[in-house]
């Protein structure tokens, strides 16, 4: 119930509240045990006062004869009921005569009988007969009276007493609402700090003590807040000088260079391909020498704008400025996505045509990478065919490389995307939670999971990234050509969720190991697939190890509002978070410092581009706006050992790389006699050192 401790007004207000009830507990006993021995006071008194009156009223008639007359006129003061006991015996211990009278029914609880019990004393007095002692009489008062008069005292006092209560918890609740009411301000700011928000706290306490809690965290946070500003102002800077360029705002050569190199050591990842283009404005020199240099930068923005345009239907294209007259873009696209925007180029350039540029307005060409491909030969290759098309006047820019790998039919990918789909539909959506690792083992011979390791500089796992590969019938499949026919099927989510039950079926195998799950840019953004995600989630907790889920940077900013409410129900759940490719869009990193973050990857072509003196300050900026606000930084795609130094001297938190630990299928990790029920924490001897680069 307090797992997570008691807050301090609950424990303040107990604490007045079981005070309370001890003192005035307390005092009503006192004050009913006070009239309790008043009582038998009263009661002594009273049996004393009889004894002596009744003992001189008898003594006249201590003979044999006068006995009974005595006896009579015990009789009629014990008949009044007041008189619990009245005994008189001779000076030989012998009793002449007794009266005794039952304790009956007092009309009060027994229970409070035994609590405050009444004890009369048994009064004596001695009786004359003339100068002669005749005898003794004993008298003991009835207490059945007094227990009435205690009871009624007891229920009043009880009356007045919680009277008194009640209003000393009302003023207490009040004076404590009061006192404590700028304590929660205090601890809503204090959470929000925790969740990497920092806002000042308005409010001004009339205690003291609190008063100068929030004036030093609101000193605390306006340090912050400056700090980052500072700090962000001047990496966005930087930024803007090395990888911008100044006339167009666009990505300059640099920044193209470092996201090629990127994308391209990733194909042994996701086995994605992507194409380069290069796009010629032919006409700039003859604008330049006609209408003169202004001409000519505006003709450089107009196409500048033009190209932007239509990069922005594309996923995850950037358009750069490589040279004067020349810009390229680079994207991950399907071979027919590349074909659309290749007419579409086309067909903006032909509008955009006129007598005013007697070299056309601009001409193109594209082309697919291929793997491990340098960035100079395909830039040859594009360069190759600008020549032929200003040549030969051909619209058309897509060129085809050497080598291409195996096209498949939209006949295939129907029949492989439904192999991949419709299991999960049918079988696993709507399984019990029992039944479920049961229901995912067929899901082996479509998917393979994938796990690279993240460390630390003490060589200790942070966590483990998971990643999911393609397959069908021995191929492996692009995760890029695979997705994006999946959307134009309509079974995107249907494929998603299959691979979350694929990995939710493998890290059952795993514990104590936190491990990190990619979501796409789409699902991120996707309420049906997120209360989906999170609900199974909740479900399958109990098998699954802790959990990390990434985002790219570019999801993230494309809605921050449902970005932080998916983090907030992560957060609610202990999953932490962290954002990849930070730096990569060359926008504003304000936005982390509303998001409850734990790790951020910087993009990869700063992590190949850190020997330059300027790259490495720009990271190290960004390292300490990080730090300052309890976000943890990792370099991805650590190479080499020389990289892995770099990184070293700046208190970098993680590394990850093939330069480390190479990815390993998780099917190599598990023992070939092991069984469903095995389960391991993963060692970083799982996962063996590259061979093909020098580890740190």
């Amino acid at each position: 119930m307090f797992r997570k401790g008691m807050s301090l007004r609950l424990q303040l207000y107990l604490l007045i509240a079981c005070l309370s009830l001890f003192s005035f507990g307390a005092a009503l006993y006192n004050n009913v045990s006070n009239m309790r021995d008043y009582l038998n006071e009263q009661l002594a008194s009273h049996a004393q006062g009889a004894a002596h009156s009744l003992g001189l009223s008898i003594s006249p008639y201590m003979d044999e004869a006068g006995l009974v007359i005595a006896e009579t006129m015990t009789n009629a003061i014990f008949d009044s009921g007041y008189y619990q006991h009245i005994t008189f015996t001779d000076l030989d211990g012998k009793v002449l005569f007794k009266r005794d009278n039952p304790n009956g029914n007092f009309a009060v609880p027994q229970w409070f009988i035994d609590w405050f019990t009444l004890h009369p004393p048994i009064m004596t007095s001695e009786v004359s007969d003339g100068w002669r002692i005749a005898g003794t009489l004993e008298v003991q008062s009835h207490a059945g009276t007094s227990y009435k008069s205690l009871w009624d005292h007891a229920i009043s006092s009880l009356a007045a007493t919680l009277l008194q209560l009640f209003v000393a918890m009302i003023c207490a609740y009040l004076i404590l609402k009061a006192v404590l009411n700028p304590l929660r301000h205090i601890e809503k700011q204090a959470e929000s700090v925790i969740q990497k928000r920092f806002t000042l706290n308005s409010i001004n306490p009339f205690t003291s003590e609190l008063r100068t809690v929030v004036n030093a965290i609101n000193r605390m946070v306006e340090n912050v807040q400056r700090s980052f500003n500072e700090q962000t102002k001047l990496a966005e800077a930087l930024s803007q000088e090395v990888y911008i360029d100044p006339h167009t705002g666009l990505p300059n050569r640099r920044a193209l260079l470092k996201r090629f190199e990127s994308i391209q050591a990733e194909y042994d990842v996701h086995g994605n391909r992507f194409y380069l283009g290069l796009v010629s404005m032919t006409s700039l020199k003859h604008i330049n020498d006609m209408e003169g240099y202004g001409s000519g930068d505006d003709y450089i923005l107009s196409g500048a704008q033009l190209f932007s345009q239509q990069m922005s239907s594309l996923q995850d294209a950037t358009l750069y400025r490589i040279s004067g007259s020349e810009f390229a873009f680079l994207s991950l696209l399907t071979e027919d996505a590349a074909k659309t925007i290749d007419q579409q180029i086309a067909s903006s350039i032909n509008i955009e045509a006129s007598d005013r540029f007697v070299h056309g307005f601009a001409k193109h060409s594209l082309t697919r990478v291929n793997h491990q491909e340098e960035f100079a030969e395909v830039v040859k290759r594009l360069d190759h065919q600008l020549v032929h098309n200003q040549y030969a006047q051909n619209d058309k820019g897509l060129v085809t490389p050497q080598s291409m790998q195996k096209n498949h039919t939209r006949e295939e990918w129907v029949g492989m995307l439904t192999q991949f789909t419709e299991y999960f539909t049918n079988e696993i959506s709507h399984c019990h939670p029992n039944d479920f690792a049961i229901k995912c083992i067929p899901l082996d011979k479509i998917f393979d999971l994938m796990l690279q390791p993240v460390v630390d500089d003490n060589q200790s796992i942070l966590y483990v990234e998971s990643f999911v590969r393609f397959k069908v019938d021995g191929e492996m499949l692009s995760t890029l050509d695979v997705f994006a026919m999946a959307e134009r099927l309509g079974v995107l989510q249907e494929l998603e969720q299959a691979v979350v039950c694929f990995i939710f079926y493998k890290l059952s195998h795993i514990e104590h190991t936190r491990v990190a799950i990619n979501i796409s840019n789409r699902a991120l953004h996707n309420p049906v697939f997120t209360d989906w995600l999170f609900d199974i989630y909740q479900k399958m907790h109990k098998t699954l190890p802790p959990l990390l889920y990434e985002f790219n940077e570019s999801g993230a900013m494309l809605s921050l509002e449902s970005t932080e409410k998916f983090i907030r129900r992560a957060k609610q759940l202990d999953i932490d978070i962290a954002i990849e490719r930070f730096g990569s869009s060359l926008s504003s990193f304000c936005y982390i410092r509303n998001l409850n973050i734990d790790y951020i990857k910087i993009d990869p072509s700063y992590v190949r581009d850190i020997a330059q003196a300027d790259t490495r300050f720009f990271v190290q900026t960004v390292t300490q706006i990080c730090h300052g606000i309890g976000i943890k930084i990792i370099a991805p795609q650590v190479e080499s050992a020389l990289i892995g130094e770099h990184f070293s001297l700046m208190n970098i938190d993680g590394l990850q790389g093939n330069g480390l630990y190479a990815v390993r299928n998780f099917s190599t990790i598990i023992p070939a006699n092991a069984n469903h029920s095995w389960t391991c924490a993963l060692q970083l001897n799982d996962f063996s050192q590259s061979t093909n680069h020098e580890a740190t």
